[in-house]
């Protein structure tokens, strides 16, 4: 089959009904789009962040909480984030935060971070800790947990904690 080539612009006035059609990278975009032209949900990857709280005014406290389970086909974690709005002060208080996943057919949280978020007298009122993750992949039926662990006997612990776990998710 010979290959033909344009050179230039080309305008058609009416309908180009291709057998097959390849748009190269990056040509389709948001702006490609026709506003009033929807796009079914199961053709979209979700972009998910859910947040873990405890109330600033009582110390940090342990607690392995859920907060989501996945409900697509498939899904990659992009972060978690640590913040205390109070942080551990005057002493050797501190606390940890993991991130656990379980899944259906072995339902034993494992952590996905390199090591647990750390949040000590080092670090400042409301400062962000990232945590680093090792573990991305998700399916469906995983589980989310956040893992929070306390120490030291010393200062004030930290209050006011927030976690917020963000992940990509492809619908089922």
């Amino acid at each position: 089959m010979a290959t033909n080539r344009i050179e230039g612009d080309l305008y058609v006035s009416g309908t180009v009904t291709p057998k097959l059609f390849t748009p190269p990278d990056g040509s389709i975009d948001n702006d490609a789009i026709a506003s009033g032209d929807p796009i079914d949900a199961d053709k979209l990857s979700n972009r998910h962040a859910q947040s873990y709280f405890q109330a600033d005014g009582s110390d940090v406290a342990a607690a392995i909480v859920p907060i989501a389970v996945i409900r697509g086909t498939t899904g990659t974690l992009k972060s978690i984030e640590v913040s205390c709005v109070d942080a551990p002060s005057g002493g050797d208080k501190a606390f940890t935060v993991d991130l656990l996943v379980a899944d259906e057919t072995t339902p034993t949280p494992a952590s996905v971070l390199s090591a647990p978020v750390s949040y000590s007298s080092t670090q400042s009122d409301c400062e962000v800790e990232a945590g680093t993750i090792t573990s991305a992949d998700l399916e469906v039926g995983d589980t989310l947990l956040v893992q929070v662990a306390v120490s030291g006997s010393t200062g004030t612990q930290g209050q006011g904690l927030v976690v917020t776990v963000t992940w990509d998710e492809t619908p089922t």
